[in-house]
């Protein structure tokens, strides 16, 4: 009796496994997750010795993974549920209150980091003209927001420190204190780790004032907002119920040419990106290693300015075609050439390196500043 008890359970769950299979076997193969903004694995190259050190395997359990049947449909499912658990987190990423999302970080890679800076006072070293900032992750200005017991490290502390250990052989540009003196909900997206597009603003501003240009005014300048904007943050939790942002960025009242890592684009955007999830990838066309901004009436002797950035920076660049001719702007994890070449071949009136703290800190690339 107790045997065949257990036959109804086992037809269903055999039943299940079956469907699934077949469902996987004819779901078309898909090479991009809109839902969760990334690449997904398609296929797993069959070799006898990735076979026998398991890493075969290992990549094949990660495409079955991406490519399940209704995969969207199930993350939704377990977002729902942990939200009915009331729990704080999720795959990194903690639930703050008035609906924000905030990037879990309770340790940092600090060998990479002094790595990092050690680079950055090489390359000061070679050049007189380099500004440097840090731009801190969104909850340090949001701990009120945080739930209990996150165990978030204090960036602030650190920045200062670089800050100190840098001295005199660097133009500090203090994005900190910038962003401390501001009104903090306004400052980042609640679903996203960059901050707006309005801040940004802020951000360039300081940086003319510091270096002694005079700012384009906002009133030469063309709001854009984009609604239902899913950020990173939310991409990686899904938590249910979250209200999307408001994509913000300036947009230039001049006509710019653009290349990408030597392609030409129309304009410093891509029109066609705001359509999609990945709605932050519009700017500078994503993260190409050299983009090119310049104005259409060039000088016989044209000023540049280099700018070594990641994505925070993307919505912010574009601004400084209003102070300079030309604007090189360089994100070193795609720009393997090294930046010596680049630094020989053309005359820059200044350099700011801004990164954000978390990228800096995990950065492998950033030895190319010195190549």
């Amino acid at each position: 009796m107790k045997k065949r008890r257990i036959y109804p359970t086992a037809l269903l769950l055999f039943g299940f496994i079956a469907v699934a299979t077949i469902a996987d076997l004819v779901n078309p193969v898909r090479t991009f997750s809109e839902m969760e903004n990334r690449e997904l694995k398609t296929t797993s190259r069959f070799t006898m010795s990735r076979l026998f050190s398991g890493e075969f395997q290992s990549r094949y359990e990660e495409v079955v993974a991406d490519q399940f049947v209704g995969r969207d449909e199930w993350i939704t499912l377990k977002s729902m549920t942990e939200s009915a658990l009331l729990k704080t987190e999720n795959n990194g990423i903690l639930y703050g209150k008035n609906g924000a999302l905030f990037g879990k970080l309770t340790s940092y890679n600090k060998e990479q980091l002094d790595k990092n800076i050690g680079f950055l006072g090489q390359f000061a070293s070679a050049h007189d003209n380099v500004t440097f900032g840090i731009i801190p992750s969104s909850y340090t200005y949001s701990l009120d927001q945080l739930p209990v017991g996150n165990g978030q490290i204090d960036q602030l502390p650190i920045i200062a420190d670089i800050q100190q250990t840098l001295g005199d052989s660097i133009e500090w540009f203090d994005a900190a204190g910038l962003l401390a003196a501001q009104d903090s909900e306004s400052l980042y997206y609640n679903t996203d780790h960059h901050w707006r597009g309005t801040t940004a603003y802020l951000a360039y501003t300081a940086l003319c004032e510091q270096m002694g240009l005079e700012p384009i005014s906002t009133d030469q300048l063309t709001l854009r907002e984009v609604e239902d904007f899913y950020g990173s943050y939310f991409s990686k939790c899904k938590k249910a119920g979250t209200e999307p942002d408001t994509l913000t960025f300036y947009d230039l009242p001049f006509e710019v040419d653009v290349t990408v890592d030597g392609a030409e684009k129309d304009g410093w955007y891509d029109p066609a990106q705001l359509d999609k999830r990945d709605k932050y990838g519009a700017f500078l066309y994503g993260n190409g290693g050299l983009t090119i901004l310049s104005r259409q009436e060039q000088p016989e002797k044209p000023s540049n300015l280099l700018l070594i950035k990641d994505s925070f920076s993307n919505a912010l660049a574009p601004l400084f075609t209003a102070n300079f001719d030309n604007v090189y702007i360089v994100d070193l994890r795609s720009y393997p050439a090294g930046l010596t070449a680049l630094c020989e071949q053309t005359d820059f009136e200044n350099i700011v390196v801004l990164y954000n703290f978390e990228n800096l800190e995990s950065d492998t690339n950033f030895y190319r500043i010195v190549q």
